[in-house]
């Protein structure tokens, strides 16, 4: 069995990609033929008074969404051991609270024996801090197949914003950095979940948490990826072509970089660079906002890549932040039909090239300074793979 959290270790995202993913590829590289089953408490019922557990509660997105991965793997709902004792009760009080064994019991990824998830212990959880999942089942009235694509995204996006403003509406007044730009943030991250329910062709799972030091929230799909999903698309729009800023990049890369590694960054900065570009705010405007407006940190993992991304690049993100208003200004103008066609486009194609040229800088200034001690790197590898896309967010209060 394969523990999850271990005693005297926080279960962080960190400790998700650097721990637990590597202990995932260990058990498979070593049992290829056998189901896997998780033990929840490393210790179980042994040394129940001593153990201490915790969990980060952005954290279970991500644990979430590997779980559904192996199950689909498997082809079946996969063992949960629990233990409810001494040292177990609290952080298995705030799961059942959260909602994680609901969720996991309703996507059918986890069977576990109930009779433990009870006689918890301490003050209730915030009805806003629980773990919300979104797939496409959740729209029975909704022809994903058949639908425009406009008003496909239009039609889900609607239902979304409705929802997310439910679950995250009144976390998001609690902090002074997200309140100021509350709507933003509802509209940006009901983009983000539509398309995770619309391209992933998975389980779009989130949770927001705040407490008196930061807000918190995360975003993870085991979906088909950025790629996939632009390389899916039917119908792009005139200001990018598939591939584009990867193909026209003339950036050098240390040989000491596994190649698929550099492959996977790029990927990330492929989404950023076309999300720029968009008449709809979405990823590129999540990590304006949240790294200018509100001070904080920005995660973005797709496969074996992840990028950090802070004030610590504030001259780079600010010009970026600048080009991204004419570009939106630009849209706007023509929607009104106050610029013509031909100097509507021309304006989006000047601006295009000067995001890609700032995004090579970024790139060049992360590489230069990156290192593979984690806690420090605004870029991060990792051996084990871990598919579709991952976002979390950290704002101070």
């Amino acid at each position: 069995m394969i523990p999850i959290l271990d005693d005297g270790r926080n279960f962080t995202p960190l400790i998700f990609y650097t721990e637990f993913l590597p202990k995932l590829a260990e058990y498979y590289k070593n049992n290829k033929s056998e189901d896997i089953k998780f033990l929840l408490f490393q210790k179980g019922d042994t040394e129940i008074f001593s153990a201490i557990y915790r969990i980060d509660p952005i954290s279970t997105p991500l644990l979430l969404s590997i779980i559904e991965q192996l199950s689909k793997f498997h082809k079946k709902s996969l063992e949960l051991y629990l233990n409810n004792n001494h040292a177990t009760i609290k952080v298995l009080g705030f799961l059942f609270r959260a909602d994680f064994f609901k969720i996991s019991r309703e996507n059918k990824i986890l069977y576990y024996n109930e009779n433990y998830l009870g006689a918890f212990q301490g003050n209730e959880i915030r009805k806003e801090h629980i773990i919300k999942s979104y797939k496409k089942k959740d729209f029975p009235n909704i022809d994903f197949d058949f639908e425009n694509e406009i008003q496909l995204r239009d039609h889900v996006n609607s239902i979304i914003s409705y929802n997310v403003q439910t679950h995250f509406g009144e976390l998001l007044y609690d902090n002074i950095n997200t309140a100021n730009n509350h709507n933003e943030y509802i509209n940006i991250l009901s983009e983000l979940i539509t398309n995770g329910v619309i391209h992933s062709q998975s389980t779009t799972y989130a949770m927001m948490f705040v407490d008196k030091y930061q807000t918190k929230f995360s975003i993870s799909d085991n979906g088909i990826g950025f790629k996939n999903s632009l390389n899916s698309k039917q119908n792009l729009p005139f200001y990018y072509k598939k591939n584009e800023f990867e193909s026209n990049t003339t950036l050098q890369f240390p040989t000491s970089i596994n190649k698929y590694f550099i492959e996977n960054l790029l990927e990330i900065f492929e989404i950023l660079f076309y999300s720029s570009l968009k008449e709809r705010k979405g990823l590129f405007d999540l990590m304006l906002n949240v790294v200018l407006h509100s001070n904080g940190y920005f995660r973005l993992h797709t496969n074996n890549c992840q990028i950090i991304i802070s004030n610590r690049i504030f001259k780079y993100i600010t010009s970026l932040n600048e080009l991204r208003d004419e570009i939106l200004e630009s849209h706007k103008l023509f929607e009104l039909e106050k610029i013509s066609l031909n100097d509507y486009q021309q304006a989006i194609i000047d601006k295009k090239n000067l995001i890609s040229k700032q995004f090579e800088k970024i790139i060049n200034a992360t590489i230069k300074y990156y290192s593979e001690e984690t806690k420090f790197s605004s870029i991060r590898f990792y051996n084990v793979r871990f598919k579709g896309v991952h976002i979390e967010v950290e704002i101070p209060n």
